[in-house]
This record gives structure tokens, sequence and C-alpha cells, in this order.
């Protein structure tokens, strides 16, 4: 039997951070443009097979690409030798100006994986609405935190490995687990009423 295209999406969600790792790993050894090439193809290769399975494309897909082919531009084309050393803090940049930008103008970028599992018609419930709100404010949060964080790493000195990997990673952890936890009190809450 067929996987529904709401299923599979969420499968396909760790997939991204899998490319993330990869381009990060090689960009980590020094093979830079390898990396950019590889997340050019792997994250177009998402995207086409997501469309080819009636999944909507979310604003957080378009970033990945986006950044890859902003990458690829700087790497391949414009030849940028500090676009590297500034990659990380870009990375959280686009992250940050899209979740900011979808709450600001009135589409938080979490209506997008919610509306995937929650009925049409709680779609626009103020329960589901706020919440949406809610958990996309985190989501921008972790993602600006992470600028900073990622500007810390530039120094040497300052642990870049810890500050520009590890505590990054811990707070897309902790953005999760709120999103988990309080996905369920939504949950509950539309129950109840």
């Amino acid at each position: 039997m067929p996987m529904s295209p709401a299923r599979l999406s969420k499968l396909l969600l760790p997939t991204q951070f899998v490319i993330w790792v990869i381009y990060g790993v090689l960009a980590g050894i020094r093979h830079w443009p390898v990396g950019v090439a590889f997340g050019l193809l792997a994250s177009a290769c998402l995207l086409a097979f997501q469309a080819s399975r009636g999944i909507k494309l979310k604003l957080l897909d378009w970033t990945l690409l986006g950044y890859f082919i902003l990458a690829a531009i700087a790497t391949f084309v414009v030849r940028s030798t500090t676009f590297p050393k500034y990659s990380s803090v870009i990375i959280w940049m686009l992250y940050a100006g899209v979740s900011w930008g979808s709450i600001l103008f009135g589409a938080p970028f979490t209506v997008q994986y919610a509306r995937e599992s929650a009925p049409p018609e709680h779609w626009h419930s103020s329960g589901f609405i706020r919440g949406n709100q809610v958990m996309s404010v985190v989501w921008s949060i972790a993602f600006t935190v992470n600028i900073v964080l990622a500007t810390v790493a530039l120094n040497p000195r300052d642990y870049p490995l810890l500050s520009g990997v590890g505590a990054p990673f811990l707070s897309m952890v902790a953005a999760s687990i709120f999103t988990a936890r309080y996905t369920k009190i939504i949950r509950a809450r539309a129950q109840q009423s």
C-alpha cells in the first residue's frame, strides 16, 4: 500500500538533516566544493522527489535549496574565498530570516507542517493559529541564537566546534522537544473544546 504524502513528508524531514551533516563533514575536512555540489544536488533531488510524490514543498525546503544555490554561486561562479568562512552564519541567517518573515507575514512556517497531521476543520481555529505562532517564534529564536553561536565560532579561540556545531545542534534539539510537547498540549486542548 502506498504511503500517504503526509506520512512520507514526516519521514523526509530527517533527510534534510542528513544533507546538512554530510555537507558539514565535507566542508569540515576541507572538501568545500564537493560539499556544496553534494548539497545542491541532494537538496534539488529531495525537492523533486517530494514534488513527484505530491508532497507540498514548504518554506524550509526552499530555504535548504536556496542556501545551496547561493553557496554554489559563491563557490563556482564568484569563486569567493570568504563565503566558506561565513557559511554557518549565512545558513542560520537564512533560516532566521525565513522563519521571522513567515511570522511577520501572518503565515508562521510551522503551519505547513501542522496541516499535515491536523484535521482541516482545526486549521482556522484560534488554538491552532496561536499554537503555530508560538512554535514558529520558538524556532525563530533558536535560529537567531544560532547566528550568534556561529559568529562566536568564527574565532578559533572560542571552541569553534562546540559553539559552531554542538551548541546549535542542542538548540535545534530543544526546539524539537518543545514542538513535540507543545503539539500534544494543543491537541489535548482541541479535544477538550
